[in-house]
């Protein structure tokens, strides 16, 4: 038995072991790969200056769109606009202290006007139970599911039916426990995971 350990010692002793530089450039490769396969599964999204194209595939999972359970009846006359921005300028958004650092708060907004979200004055709101709450109206279904896909990690969707029609402002509400915001691989993944937004129940056109 000890000569034989003492023989595998030897093998592996002169095993050739590629130089770094090697091993870096294989693994530099796998990534590659695996880049490349995320992105053709997922959403095209163009975020360049002239705007966002976004392609919303079928798929069985869709994002939430709503707290309200789905035998609530439909508000009489509250019609839903599901559209798609096709531009990251008509998504406009309020950023809520829901217990975030004010550095986590200045850095997200600025984040977001970087990203060309409209980004309007906020102040404080409710302190949301997931990282982070998106709050939004009937005139907004279509954009706040795309700054729900923005937004890294978990996140509660709250329909307002009450909000006025035409008000398209979103509350990003942001809480002690929020990090980041997605990067745009996540967020083309998160766009192709979800399919078409959905028409919470109180809508008269769902």
């Amino acid at each position: 038995m000890h000569d034989r350990l003492h023989e595998l010692e030897t093998d592996v002793r002169d095993l050739p072991v590629p130089p770094a530089a090697t091993i870096r450039a294989r693994g530099n490769s796998r990534r590659r790969r695996r880049r490349v396969t995320v992105a053709t599964a997922a959403v095209a999204v163009a975020t360049a200056t002239a705007g966002i194209t976004l392609a919303w595939p079928q798929q069985q999972r869709q994002l939430p769109t709503a707290t309200a359970p789905a035998d609530r009846p439909a508000t009489p006359g509250l019609t839903c606009d599901l559209t798609l921005p096709s531009d990251p300028a008509q998504v406009r958004v309020r950023v809520l202290d829901g217990g975030a650092s004010p550095t986590r708060m200045a850095t997200t907004a600025a984040q977001l006007e970087a990203r060309r979200f409209t980004v309007l004055d906020g102040t404080t709101g409710p302190r949301p139970a997931t990282p982070a709450t998106v709050v939004y109206g009937p005139a907004a279904i279509g954009t706040a599911a795309v700054l729900r896909a923005v937004v890294y990690g978990d996140a509660t969707m709250r329909f307002d039916p009450t909000r006025p029609a035409g008000d398209k402002t979103i509350d990003l509400i942001l809480g002690p426990a929020f990090t980041r915001l997605a990067t745009t691989t996540e967020m083309n993944e998160n766009l192709a995971t979800a399919g078409e937004p959905t028409a919470p129940p109180e809508c008269a056109n769902r």
